[in-house]
C-alpha cells in the first residue's frame, strides 16, 4: 500500500484530496502548523510527501521538506492528484480567477450526481452537504476545481475544461498579464487531444488565448430566461450557463440540468446568508478582489432592494490589494457604508509601507478600522434597532469569523 504523508492537510484543498485518496486505498496521515506543527519524524516509512504550495513560502526550509526534497519524495497535493488520482479517469477541470468552487460544485455535486453518473469530486471551499469539499464515486468521471495559483493545474491533463474567466490576480506569483496568460495557455494546450474547452466568451483576457479545436463558447447572454437560479447575481447565471454547455456536450436531458441548477443551494463563503436579527441580514462571502467585490454589491443589492448595505472588507495580502487598489472605488461605489479592516497577510511578509489605510483612503467615504472587536462595535452601535440593514462581509482570511461576531452583537 502506497504511504502519503499530508504536509499542510488543514488546507480545505488539501484535506478533499486527503479524503480521496484514503478512499481509493491509499494509507494517509497528514500534519498541519496550526493543529502540532511539522516534524522530520512524520516522514518516517512514507513513500510520497504531498505539500500545500504555500509551504515554500512559509516553511522552505523546515527539516520535513528538506528530507522529502532529499528522498525524491516531494510534490504538491495538485501534482499527487494529476498523477495518482486522476489517473485513468475522464477528467474534468474547472478554471478561471473567479466562480470555480461554485461552477465545480454546480457540475459534480449537482449536475452529474442528479444525472446519476457518479463522479469522485474536489472542491476547495466547504459544501454543507458534504461537510467537506470531496465527494467519491465510483464512476469514471472526475471533477478537479484547478487552480492557477502556482502553475497548479498545470499538473492536470483534462478532457473538458470549463474556463469561467481570466483577470490578473496573484501578482506576487504571476507579475504580468502576460505570464499568466502564458500559464493558461500551456493549461489548455494539456486538454487531451479528443477533449473540449468550454468557455465564457464575455471575458475579454480569454480571446487572447488560443483555443483547441474542440471549443465551445458561451455567454450569459444565452441564460435561459425560464431559469431561476437560488443563488442570485450575473456571475452565478455566467457559472451556471458553463455547466449548461458542459450537460448539453455530455448529452444530458434538459429537465434534468435545469432542475439540479435550480435546486443549487450555493456553498460555505460564497454569498452565505449567515442570519437575520432585527431586520438586520448579514452575510459572509470568500471575495479578495474587486470584480468579486462588484459583483457580489450587485447581485445583494438587487435581491435586498431599497436596505442600506454595509460593505465591510478584510484585505487579502499585500500584493494583491497594491495591485489592484485603482479598481477598488468603481467596484464599491454602491455600497452605503465601507469598513476596511487591516491586511491579511497570509503567506506574505508585511512590506511596512502599505496598510488598510492605504486601501481606505483609496475609497471615498470609506474607515479604516483595522481590529474587529472596534469593527463589530462600530456596526451595533451605526444600525439603529429595527432598521432593515444587510451587512456584507468580504474577504478570504478570517472575515468569516468577524460575520459572525457581527450577527452575534446584534
Amino acid at each position: 500500500m502506497t504511504r502519503v504523508h499530508f504536509m499542510g492537510i488543514g488546507g480545505s484543498g488539501m484535506a478533499s484530496v486527503a479524503a480521496i485518496a484514503k478512499a481509493y486505498g491509499y494509507e494517509i496521515s497528514g500534519c498541519d502548523l496550526k493543529t502540532g506543527g511539522h516534524d522530520v519524524k512524520h516522514l518516517e516509512n512514507i513513500d510520497i510527501l504531498a505539500v500545500t504550495p504555500a509551504v515554500f513560502y512559509q516553511s522552505a526550509k523546515h527539516p520535513e521538506l528538506v528530507e522529502g526534497q532529499k528522498r525524491g519524495i516531494l510534490m504538491t497535493w495538485q501534482e499527487f492528484m494529476g498523477k495518482y488520482l486522476h489517473k485513468d479517469k475522464f477528467v474534468i477541470c474547472i478554471a478561471g480567477t473567479h466562480g470555480k468552487s461554485t461552477t465545480t460544485t454546480m457540475v459534480g455535486k449537482l449536475l452529474l450526481v442528479d444525472a446519476k453518473l457518479d463522479p469522485t469530486v474536489e472542491v476547495g471551499a466547504i459544501i454543507p452537504e458534504w461537510g467537506g469539499g470531496d465527494r467519491v464515486g465510483k464512476s469514471k468521471y472526475f471533477v478537479s476545481e484547478a487552480d492557477e495559483f502556482y502553475s497548479n493545474f498545470l499538473h492536470y491533463h483534462p478532457n473538458i475544461v470549463i474556463l469561467n474567466n481570466i483577470e490578473l490576480d496573484h501578482p506576487e506569483y504571476f507579475g504580468t498579464t502576460g505570464k499568466m496568460l502564458g500559464i493558461f495557455q500551456k493549461f489548455i494546450d494539456q486538454i487531451k487531444p479528443s477533449g473540449t474547452l468550454i468557455y465564457n466568451t464575455d471575458s475579454p483576457l480569454i480571446h487572447k488565448l488560443k483555443f483547441p479545436k474542440n471549443s465551445i463558447p458561451y455567454s450569459i447572454s444565452e441564460f435561459p430566461n425560464d431559469l431561476i437560479l437560488k443563488v442570485p447575481g450575473d456571475h452565478n447565471k455566467a457559472n451556471a450557463m458553463g455547466v449548461i454547455k458542459l450537460a448539453k456536450l455530455l448529452k444530458l436531458p434538459k429537465k434534468i440540468y435545469e432542475k439540479s441548477l435550480g435546486n443549487f443551494n450555493g456553498i460555505d463563503r460564497r454569498l452565505q446568508e449567515l442570519g437575520t436579527v432585527k431586520g438586520v441580514t448579514v452575510i459572509d462571502d470568500y471575495a479578495n478582489h474587486p470584480t468579486a467585490f462588484a459583483a457580489n454589491i450587485k447581485a445583494v443589492k438587487s435581491k435586498y432592494k431599497n436596505k442600506p448595505l454595509w460593505v465591510i472588507i478584510e484585505p487579502h495580502t499585500f500584493s494583491r490589494l497594491r495591485a489592484v487598489l485603482p479598481n477598488l472605488a468603481p467596484a464599491l461605489k454602491d455600497a452605503d457604508h465601507v469598513i476596511i479592516s487591516k491586511i491579511f497577510a497570509s503567506r506574505e511578509a508585511d512590506p511596512g509601507d502599505f496598510t488598510g489605510a492605504d486601501i481606505a483612503t483609496s475609497v471615498p467615504g470609506a474607515l479604516y478600522i483595522p481590529e474587529f472587536t472596534d469593527i463589530v462595535n462600530h456596526v451595533k452601535s451605526g444600525i439603529k434597532s429595527g432598521a432593515n440593514h444587510v451587512v456584507l462581509v468580504m474577504g478570504s482570511g478570517n472575515s468569516d469569523k468577524l460575520a459572525r461576531e457581527i450577527l452575534k452583537s446584534l
